[in-house]
């Protein structure tokens, strides 16, 4: 039967999470709403709590696939929802209680809405300890055509609003309709959805009411962490921002893929799986690259962050090593302090 939403959660191996997760969302105040969990392959007891509670509540429904990824998981949701608007949540957090109603609200002043940004409070964890909350709140407004909403791409991308996919409401037909999907990635995955999306969206609105309470845990990278194809996943990202944004705020999306860039040297550095000479050799491709050399060229300074990531890439690339070197013994041993400057990039 056709429902309003669908909400999509890929789970790997959640045991210690998932029950709480799927009470929270049990708790929305709403009814018209399917969830799809998606079990990629987990080898912990995560299927059976799953299964657990699906008998207990019949707007829950699981799906097992083989392990595949977050984005390999949430395409089979898409596949599986019948829902007219779609939501993807994680397997750790958890939504606010009246997120479906505002939304519906929100649906019902346009009916031609193609995307709701919302705002969210982003908290560190330490088991069941809250350390830090970040709440990142965004001003009432309704963007009415697509160059209106290009036009602040940058800025919402800038200020964290953008890049993830569980603060926002899609519209399905545009999903099936386009063939949008998450691309097997670790890294950018969820970014790259939604450039997909953007191109496509006409009318959108931000919330500025907090929909979703994402949670990571005390000492986490958010984004360190090592595979091969992370600089390709970010450049990637790079070059399509500039041409779904019609080379809108080039510096500013310069200034953003140099903070990517130097993640991954990040990554790199703080990797088990290469050696010193490996390292070197990764990073020294990666600061010859065509589109590194473009962006410390044109990257926006508007800030101290950008002003000393521009500053480091301007540097002999010995000396920027070293200087990288020392930024991810920084990020390792004080990790509130990194978190804290990437934040105010």
């Amino acid at each position: 039967m056709a429902v309003q939403f669908s909400i999509i959660v890929p789970i790997y191996n959640a045991e210690k999470t998932i029950r709480r997760t799927l009470e929270r969302i049990a708790e929305l105040d709403f009814t018209d709403y399917e969830c799809i969990l998606v079990n990629d392959g987990s080898t912990d007891k995560t299927a059976e709590i799953i299964q657990s509670f699906v008998e207990e509540h019949p707007q829950f429904r699981m799906e097992t696939v083989a392990n595949g990824g977050p984005g390999h998981a949430r395409n089979r949701g898409i596949e599986l929802a019948e829902g007219e608007y779609l939501l993807f949540f994680d397997a750790d957090d958890h939504p606010a209680p009246n997120l479906l109603r505002r939304y519906q609200a929100l649906l019902q002043e346009d009916p031609k809405l193609d995307l709701i940004i919302s705002s969210f409070v982003f908290s560190e964890v330490q088991g069941t300890r809250v350390l830090r909350e970040q709440p990142y709140l965004l001003t009432d407004k309704h963007y009415q055509s697509q160059a209106e909403f290009l036009d602040d791409l940058y800025e919402l991308m800038n200020q964290q609003f953008l890049y993830v996919v569980w603060n926002k409401c899609y519209r399905r037909d545009i999903i099936q309709k386009q063939v949008i999907r998450f691309k097997n990635y670790r890294s950018c995955e969820d970014r790259l959805f939604n450039l997909d999306y953007f191109q496509y969206c006409q009318s959108v609105r931000l919330n500025s009411e907090i929909a979703y309470y994402y949670e990571f845990g005390s000492g986490e990278g958010l984004t360190n962490r090592y595979a091969s194809e992370k600089f390709a996943t970010f450049k990637e990202f790079y070059q399509r921002t500039k041409d779904v944004s019609q080379n809108r705020n080039v510096d500013g999306t310069a200034a953003l893929f140099l903070k990517g860039t130097v993640s991954t040297i990040f990554s790199i550095l703080e990797t088990n799986h290469l050696n010193s000479k490996e390292k070197k050799d990764q990073i020294n491709q990666i600061l010859r690259d065509p589109s590194v050399l473009e962006a410390k060229k044109i990257a926006r300074t508007d800030s101290r962050g950008k002003q000393i990531t521009k500053m480091l890439f301007g540097l002999p690339n010995g000396i920027f090593y070293t200087g990288l070197k020392l930024g991810s013994v920084i990020e390792v041993k004080f990790p509130k302090v990194m978190g804290m400057l990437k934040q105010k990039y």
